[in-house]
Order: C-alpha cells, then structure tokens, then sequence
C-alpha cells in the first residue's frame, strides 16, 4: 500500500467541526471536521491564531473493492507548553481509520498563542509501523526569508 498527498498547505475547514477530548493532545482535544478546502498550496506557513495548515491524501491500494484502512497521523512540531498544565510537547499522534477510496485529511489549527511555534512542522501518514507519506511546513515570522 501506498499513499500520496494531494493537496497541501493552508486550508479551512467545511461543515461541522467537532472537539474530540484526547488528554495526549496539546491542547487536550483533537479537531475533526466534515471536510477541507485548500485554499494556498505552500509549504510555508506565517502563522496566526485561527489559521489552519495540513494534508489531504489518497490510499493507493492493489484492490478494486474499497478496503478500511487503520493508520497513524503524526505530526512533529518545535516543542510547546501548555500554560494550563505546564505540559511539553512536540508530537501528536491520532488513529485514524479510513476506507481506502476516500480522501483523507489531517490538520492543525492555531487556536492559542501558545500554539505558534516557529521552524519545521511535519506531517506523517503511518501504516503498519512505516510511513508512507510525509509533508514538510515552516512556520516563520514575516519578513524572515
């Protein structure tokens, strides 16, 4: 199995959002919504509060019929505290399943000042202990070049 990232970069989501409580997250919740429209391909990100950046990907499977596929989204980042609990982190990792003909889509919103953390973010689609597919950002201050 295979996977390949269609889409990347800066993104919004469509439809319900919904906050899912995970206590290994950052922010002690995953987002999941509906859908996700790409709006700027880049990998190069300069970040604000409410900003969303991701991927989208599709299986590439060796059957016909649509299989259900159990996997891992990572995404690496510089290290961030948590004011509320004083916890670090600098990965987050999320179980997905996913039938292998539908686009798949993983995210980070910048919902706190916290959150913003400048240097490479990196996004990884997991399966079977391998990944498959992987998506570098660069979260920078204006006018850094």
């Amino acid at each position: 199995m295979n996977i390949e990232i269609v889409d990347y970069g800066i993104c919004q989501a469509i439809g319900n959002t919904t906050k899912d409580i995970v206590q290994e997250s950052s922010t002690g919740y995953f987002l999941h919504s509906d859908d996700m429209a790409f709006i700027e391909r880049t990998d190069v990100i300069y970040p604000k509060t409410g900003l969303s950046f991701g991927i989208s990907y599709r299986f590439e499977t060796d059957t016909e019929v649509a299989d259900l596929v159990e996997f891992e989204c990572r995404i690496k980042h510089p290290q961030m505290i948590n004011p509320a609990n004083n916890e670090a982190f600098t990965e987050i990792v999320e179980a997905k399943d996913e039938w292998s003909d539908e686009l798949g889509f993983d995210f980070y919103t910048l919902e706190f000042d916290w959150e913003i953390k400048f240097g490479e973010w990196i996004f990884e689609v997991i399966h079977e202990g391998k990944v498959l597919a992987s998506q570098s950002f660069y979260l920078k201050e204006w006018g850094e070049s």
